[in-house]
């Protein structure tokens, strides 16, 4: 449990690192004026930024289904593929749960986690387009 715990601590923080990092980039760029190309550039890069932090925690729940015991971790319609995993991962960080592979044991915590993550750094996107839009209409 403390392992599950560190891991899952550990891999927050580097995915808002990350996050931090990206916005960061995005915002010392100084566009001065906005258009569709350079709106879908953020989308991108943004989106992409998220794709890399569901990344991370699919290749923490792959590992730890190979490390332990698997019935002991997760169920439902696990095939013990990374696509399951990354499947799994983007619906916790987008709070989807969707319900056909779910967590066990202390993988409950680090679902949690990731949906609670997940919420703040897509909020925090949603929050950064925006204020980002507003400075440049001023």
């Amino acid at each position: 449990m403390i392992t599950t715990i560190f891991f899952t601590v550990l891999i927050s923080a580097i995915c808002i690192l990350i996050h931090g990092s990206v916005l960061n980039y995005l915002e010392s760029l100084k566009i001065q004026k906005i258009n569709y190309l350079v709106f879908t550039k953020f989308s991108s890069i943004l989106m992409l930024s998220h794709l890399i932090h569901i990344t991370i925690f699919a290749l923490f729940y792959a590992y730890f289904y190979e490390s332990y015991d698997a019935t002991k971790l997760f169920g439902g319609n696990v095939q013990d593929n990374f696509i399951d995993f990354f499947y799994f991962s983007i619906s916790c960080y987008t709070t989807l749960g969707i319900g056909d592979v779910y967590p066990l044991g202390n993988m409950r915590i680090t679902t949690g986690i990731e949906s609670l993550v997940g919420l703040m750094l897509i909020a925090w996107t949603a929050t950064f387009k925006l204020s980002y839009l507003f400075k440049i209409k001023r």
